[in-house]
């Protein structure tokens, strides 16, 4: 269990940050209610010095934190972070700013029976409860979206799946043969599978969905937000892998780089339009944003539009793009 990798979500630019700025809150208004080092208290409000020394160590312990955190984000690539190594390296920030409170209590505001272990313990003890319970929180709720996201897809997948033994239950002998057959000459025509599968970094199957429901994948970060329908709307699955690996297991399938960080189906395209310069990309669902369409590619999509007119299956869209295209 410890030695699984946590989830996706908490190594992102995203949450680093809003974790960050949960704690900054959360951590100054336990120390406003809760005195957090008994042993030797000098946070102050009143006393000039005192208050500036206080607003001091705060920032010094929020740059810890963002360190910290950047330092893990650059690292993910090298490491796979697990439950465990994420555990120790919490603890060492812990660690971190509880030796910094030390060492300012000791210099500063030393007085007789109190030691630098006595000081150090306490410390240790009060930054890991301040800390514990907004990283807490922040790591069930990334664990909760991670599972629904799971739970769609496997959702997703179960549902065509009784969708195809329904058919098959209602289908004649006849039926059966007739479509065995024409599934065999698709294959013997078609290149692209009526079947994607994508697996992660580690080659390990992560999620199969049909080409026909398959609308853009976005690259963030280290990751891939797989954009796809289920149940009439639009569902999102983060796939850690890598956008190249991604781009060329799909060669043969309809679906077509358009920017560096997407790629989409040319199926579902709606409209190629073109505003303040800069050419975007339509979808058939009102739920999409638009798409940005570089100029590097807008040559190859549109050459892949017009070979999905002659196939005689896409004749909306195209006659939209090439309205587009003579205007240029």
């Amino acid at each position: 269990m410890i030695s699984r990798e946590i989830p996706k979500y908490l190594i992102s630019r995203r949450y680093i940050s809003v974790m960050i700025a949960f704690i900054v809150v959360f951590s100054a208004l336990f120390m406003l209610i809760y005195e957090p080092f008994s042993l030797a208290v000098w946070f102050s409000t009143s006393n000039t010095l005192q208050f500036s020394i206080t607003i001091l160590f705060y920032v010094a312990a929020i740059v810890i934190l963002i360190i910290s955190r950047s330092l893990m984000y650059a690292l993910q690539d090298r490491y796979m972070m697990t439950i465990i190594r994420y555990l120790w390296w919490l603890m060492g920030e812990n660690l971190a700013i509880s030796l910094l409170y030390t060492i300012l209590t000791i210099s500063l505001f030393s007085e007789p029976g109190v030691t630098f272990p006595s000081v150090g313990v306490r410390a240790l003890f009060c930054v890991t409860l301040i800390l514990a319970i907004p990283n807490g929180i922040i790591l069930f709720f990334s664990a909760y979206r991670t599972k629904c996201e799971e739970l769609e897809a496997v959702s997703y997948q179960l549902q065509r799946s009784r969708e195809e033994c329904r058919r098959l239950e209602l289908m004649t002998e006849h039926e059966k043969e007739r479509r065995v057959e024409a599934a065999s000459q698709a294959a013997a025509n078609e290149r692209s599978p009526r079947m994607i599968n994508f697996h992660d970094n580690g080659g390990t199957l992560r999620l199969t969905i049909s080409e026909e429901s398959l609308y853009y994948l976005e690259s963030e970060d280290n990751y891939i937000k797989v954009n796809y329908k289920h149940n009439d709307k639009i569902a999102t699955y983060m796939l850690r892998c890598r956008t190249k690996s991604v781009e060329e297991s799909l060669q043969g399938t309809s679906l077509r780089r358009c920017h560096r960080s997407y790629i989409v189906n040319i199926n579902k395209i709606r409209f190629v339009g073109e505003e303040h310069r800069m050419h975007f990309i339509t979808l058939d669902d009102d739920s999409i944003r638009r798409i940005p369409l570089s100029k590097s590619y807008y040559e190859s999509v549109l050459s892949s539009l017009n070979m999905a007119q002659r196939s005689g299956g896409h004749k909306n869209i195209i006659a939209q793009t090439g309205e587009l295209e003579d205007n240029i």
